[in-house]
């Protein structure tokens, strides 16, 4: 009888860790759906140039809103955050270049340039004409270059945690130093690394189930070769926005995580004294990321900042 009872655990381990990968990405993807679902959104892919851009949108009869990731990250990142929009505004988030469910080529040179053109080459074939923005990190970085150079299409402007101030920078953040010193915590080749990479990036992390946060670091460990390159490329041709803020004619709100390690929160100094028309929100005990550490507070910063500049057509 013990026998045949030690026999049936193995057999039942066997069974659970042979299918554990299965598994935990059915449970990632229900959750995934789910999360999207509650929010409205739906997913969609167009194609420019060879290449598939993929999108969440969610359909509404106002304004549109634009939402752009930052680097490593993916339209995903704007799920929770979009369930507190009003149901008014059309919403939609893209994939950036060589992110999320994009297509991925080795000979393309993923750089800041690169990355704005294909995310206006996608907002062209989506046909939006005027639009708000707001990007997270490297997300912000495109939603400054993409309004510099496309003056008139972007009605405001959202910067989170936002990156691209090259040449003024007041305080070197934890990731900055990190870099000087060799290190690249953004870009995770193991497990353990990108549980490093949760660490800077939130300051206290979000609920999230082990069968995602497991799916979600597999998926950083596969793609890590890629990631590395796409790091390399990024930094390879840097576009400073510090000069084109003065000539950013629009309002725009900043929000920032005091407790960011990616981007110090000194950073909005600077955005505070460049730009025209800001508004900055300082969020207490929060990391780089607010968008999912904080999803209803941010978003209902940003739902006033929208209610006091939206324009009905």
């Amino acid at each position: 009888m013990k026998r045949f009872f030690s026999f049936t655990i193995l057999l039942v381990l066997s069974i659970v860790l042979y299918g554990c990968a299965g598994f935990r990405q059915g449970v990632y993807d229900l959750a995934i759906n789910a999360d999207r679902s509650l929010s409205g959104l739906e997913p969609g892919s167009i194609t420019i140039e060879g290449q598939s851009v993929a999108y969440l949108e969610r359909k509404g009869d106002g304004e549109t809103i634009v939402l752009v990731h930052g680097f490593g990250a993916n339209k995903d990142n704007w799920i929770r955050f979009a369930h507190h929009i009003p149901e008014q505004y059309r919403v939609i988030a893209f994939d950036m270049a060589g992110h999320g469910d994009n297509s991925r080529f080795e000979d393309r040179t993923y750089t800041a340039d690169y990355i704005t053109s294909t995310f206006a080459e996608a907002a062209d074939a989506m046909g939006l004409e005027r639009f708000h923005i707001a990007g997270n990190s490297m997300g912000g970085y495109i939603s400054m270059l993409y309004t510099a150079g496309n003056p008139g299409r972007v009605r405001t402007m959202c910067l989170i945690d936002a990156a691209g101030l090259i040449s003024q920078t007041p305080k070197p953040s934890d990731l900055q130093l990190a870099l000087e010193k060799g290190l690249s915590p953004l870009t995770p080749s193991t497990r353990e690394e990108f549980s490093v990479l949760l660490e800077y990036a939130f300051y206290k992390k979000p609920f999230i189930p082990w069968p995602i946060t497991s799916v979600l670091a597999d998926r950083a460990v596969e793609s890590g070769d890629f990631t590395r390159k796409m790091w390399k490329d990024f930094h390879s041709d840097p576009i400073d926005v510090f000069p084109m803020l003065p000539g950013l004619d629009l309002p725009v709100l900043v929000i920032w995580g005091d407790r960011d390690r990616v981007l110090h929160v000194s950073t909005t100094s600077v955005l505070e004294s460049s730009l025209k028309d800001t508004e900055t929100i300082i969020l207490k005990d929060c990391g780089h990321m607010p968008m999912l550490e904080r999803p209803e507070e941010t978003a209902g910063y940003y739902v006033s900042f929208l209610t006091k500049h939206s324009i009905e057509e």
